[in-house]
C-alpha cells in the first residue's frame, strides 16, 4: 500500500471519529434537553394538581350530573376556578382508578383543595345537602312522622293522611306496594335523616322515603326472605313488632325467635308495644282494663300477626325478622335494669315477672318520694319516669 493510500485512510478514520463524537454530543444535548423538558413538565404537572388558591376560604357549590365522565367533570370544576387545568385533572382521575367510581350530586368544594382531595370526595359521594333537615328515628309511627313534617312546613296533614292511605298511588313506581293484603305505608317510610327542598310534594316526600325503604330491603333483606321462605309483608310486620319490642340491639333476632316460635305453636304474641298501636291513645302504662279492648291489635285477644306494621322498623329489625334466632324461648321479660330475660315454660318466665313487677312497683315508689321534694323536681322526675314506664312495659308482657 502507498504512502498516500495510507494516508486517506486515516484521514477517512478521523472523519468518522469526529462524526461519531458529533452525534454522540447531539445525544447527549437531546437527552439533556428531554429530561430538561420532562423535569419541567413534571413540575407543571404537580403544580397544576396542587390548589388553585391555599389560602382561599371561599366555599362553591357544583353539581355532578349523572353520567358525567372525567373530561366533564373537569369542564365544571375549571369553570368555577376549582382547577389549575383540564388535561392535568383529567390525568389525575385516571391515574387514581376511580374515574368510574365517581358519584353524582352537589358538593361544597374549595379553591384550597388540591385535585386530590376533590377526586377523594367525588368518589366518596360526601354530597352537599341543603333544604330541610328531618331525622326519623327508628320505630317512628305514621303519626309521629307526619307530625314532624307539617310541623317543618312540609305540606298539609290531609293530604299526608290520604296519602298514607292509598299505598297503591306508588304501586306502579314502587311494585312492593302492590301486594293487596298492604293498606296502609306503615312500615315503609324508612326512618333516616332527610333533606328536603322547600316546595316538595307531600307525595315526593313520601316517595323518597319509600325509596330508601325499597333500596335498604332489596340489598340486605330481600335475598335473605327468599332464602327462608318467608312472606314480605309478614317480615316487615314482625320487623317492626321486634323494633318496639327490643331495648338492645343484639336482643333483636332472640326477640323475633320468640315470637316466630310462639306463632309456630299457635299462641297468641300477647304485646304490649302492638296493643299500644291500637289504643285511641299512647298510654304510659298498659291496663288489665287493655287487654280487654277489641281491636285487631289486640293480641291477647287475636292470634296471629296485627294486621299492619305497628312502626316503621330500621335495616336491624328487619335483618331480624328475616333471620331470627333459632332457640326454644317463648317468654321474655325485659328487666327494669335493661336485660332480657328469657324463658322456656311459663313456670319460668313467672319468676321473672313477678320480680320484674316487685322491682318497678319499687323503683316507681322510690322516684315517687324523691319527686315530691319539689315542683319543679316532681315535673321533671315525671316525665322520666313515664318514659321508663312505657319502655319497659312494652317489652315486658307477660306472655301466657
Amino acid at each position: 500500500m502507498s504512502r498516500k493510500q495510507t494516508q486517506s485512510k486515516k484521514v477517512v478514520r478521523k472523519r468518522k471519529k469526529k462524526k461519531k463524537i458529533r452525534v454522540f454530543r447531539l445525544l447527549i444535548v437531546i437527552f439533556v434537553v428531554l429530561a430538561i423538558i420532562a423535569g419541567i413538565g413534571n413540575i407543571y404537572y404537580r403544580s397544576a394538581s396542587k390548589a388553585v388558591d391555599p389560602k382561599s376560604n371561599k366555599e362553591i357549590i357544583v353539581e355532578i350530573p349523572e353520567g358525567s365522565r372525567a373530561k366533564d367533570i373537569s369542564t365544571i370544576l375549571r369553570d368555577e376556578k376549582l382547577i389549575k387545568n383540564k388535561r392535568v385533572f383529567i390525568s389525575n382521575v385516571k391515574n387514581s382508578k376511580n374515574a368510574e367510581k365517581v358519584k353524582a350530586g352537589k358538593y361544597k368544594l374549595s379553591q384550597n383543595m388540591d385535585n386530590k382531595m376533590i377526586i377523594d370526595k367525588l368518589v366518596a359521594g360526601k354530597v352537599y345537602q341543603d333544604g330541610i333537615k328531618i331525622t326519623f328515628p327508628e320505630g317512628s309511627v305514621s303519626t309521629d312522622i307526619v307530625d314532624k313534617l307539617v310541623k317543618s312546613g312540609l305540606g298539609k296533614r290531609e293530604t299526608y293522611v290520604k296519602l298514607f292511605r292509598s299505598p297503591k298511588e306508588f304501586s306502579k313506581k314502587y311494585n312492593f306496594l302492590s301486594n293487596n293484603k298492604i293498606t296502609t305505608l306503615e312500615g315503609f317510610l324508612y326512618p333516616e335523616t332527610y333533606f328536603f327542598k322547600k316546595g316538595t310534594s307531600e307525595k315526593q316526600v313520601f316517595e323518597k322515603m319509600l325509596a330508601e325503604f325499597e333500596k335498604k330491603y332489596n340489598k340486605n333483606i330481600m335475598p335473605i326472605v327468599e332464602k327462608n321462605k318467608l312472606d314480605f309483608y309478614d317480615t316487615v310486620i314482625m320487623a317492626s313488632i321486634v323494633e318496639k319490642e327490643a331495648i338492645n340491639d343484639e336482643d333483636r333476632d332472640t326477640i323475633a325467635g320468640v315470637f316466630y316460635n310462639r306463632l309456630d305453636k299457635n299462641m297468641k304474641l300477647q304485646s304490649d308495644a302492638v296493643l299500644q298501636y291500637g289504643l285511641p291513645e299512647r298510654k304510659s302504662r298498659v291496663l288489665y282494663k287493655d287487654l280487654e279492648v277489641e281491636t285487631p291489635y289486640n293480641l291477647y285477644i287475636h292470634a296471629g300477626l296485627p294486621p299492619t306494621p305497628v312502626a316503621n322498623p330500621g335495616i336491624e329489625s328487619l335483618m331480624a325478622a328475616a333471620n331470627p334466632k333459632k332457640t326454644d324461648y317463648l317468654y321474655f321479660v325485659t328487666g327494669t335494669d335493661g336485660k332480657n330475660y328469657y324463658s322456656k315454660t311459663f313456670e319460668e318466665h313467672k319468676v321473672h315477672a313477678d320480680k320484674y313487677h316487685k322491682d318497678l312497683d319499687a323503683k316507681e315508689s322510690k322516684d315517687k318520694k324523691n319527686s315530691s321534694s319539689s315542683k319543679g323536681s316532681s315535673d321533671s322526675k315525671s316525665s322520666n319516669n313515664k318514659k321508663e314506664s312505657k319502655d319497659n312495659k312494652s317489652s315486658s308482657s307477660e306472655k301466657k
